[in-house]
């Protein structure tokens, strides 16, 4: 039980404290190649979260559970995983200068989103990971959690150069969806861990892929007469695109 206690702050620490501070930059117009300095916190997150899963912490967390929370049921994570979403659009609507225009946002938030959900998905078929709930064969890892620390990971490239507080309180809400997660005994600790280091991970790759495919069909495009016109589209739950080819 103090192991999974002590599981439970170091979770906090990290998302809360580390991730923001790990991912402020300095103001630049332009995409920023990955560099070993912001792999630290993923790396940690997945790292940790797999050996993690390698131990027998579940039969503490279910306890954990059973002894604090076994009568809590919310559908709050089921929506606010999605809240940093919003900001990372909404806030240069509302005037919060973000560094790059709309449509090389929606490129980044598509390429990032494809990354992070097949992963997830990938994880879940192959690990077939039992819920704490006994609900489904799908646990590993939390998509919830990826999908809330992804948004959360874009905001703060976007917007910490206006002010850190907008990737604090971004991370806050992918936190909170990581706990809520493990409240509702939809998830174990090791499937929010991981989840959180797949998200950031998948942010900060979009930054470095986008770029490149669009040099890449700049450079195609600008040799041949064709025109081509990719948009990006993003639901809430599923990704895709309309690709239109005109000669």
């Amino acid at each position: 039980m103090m192991n999974f206690k002590k599981n439970i702050i170091l979770y906090f620490f990290v998302c809360f404290s580390f991730c923001p501070a790990a991912l402020s930059q300095q103001r630049d117009s332009t995409f920023r190649k990955l560099t070993v300095k912001q792999l630290i916190v993923p790396a940690a997150l997945l790292s940790g979260g797999y050996l993690l899963k390698s131990f027998s912490l579940k039969q503490e967390q279910l306890e954990w559970h059973d002894k604090y929370y076994k009568d809590f049921e919310t559908n709050v994570d089921d929506i606010i995983q999605y809240a940093p979403y919003a900001a990372y659009v909404g806030l240069d609507l509302v005037g919060v200068k973000a560094k790059h225009s709309f449509g090389d946002r929606m490129g980044v938030l598509f390429i990032g989103a494809a990354v992070m959900s097949g992963t997830v998905f990938s994880l879940k078929h192959t690990t077939k990971v039992l819920r704490p709930d006994n609900s489904a064969q799908d646990s590993f890892p939390s998509g919830h959690t990826a999908n809330a620390f992804f948004g959360a990971t874009i905001v703060a490239q976007e917007y910490n150069d206006e002010s850190i507080w907008y990737g604090i309180g971004a991370y806050s809400v992918a936190t909170a969806t990581g706990a809520l997660r493990i409240m509702n005994n939809r998830h174990w600790f090791s499937d929010v861990v991981v989840g959180a280091g797949i998200g950031i991970l998948s942010g900060k790759a979009a930054y470095v892929i986008y770029p490149w495919l669009k040099e890449k069909l700049g450079k195609k495009q600008s040799n041949n007469p064709s025109k081509i016109a990719f948009t990006p589209m993003y639901d809430g739950r599923t990704v895709g695109g309309n690709l239109v080819i005109g000669f």
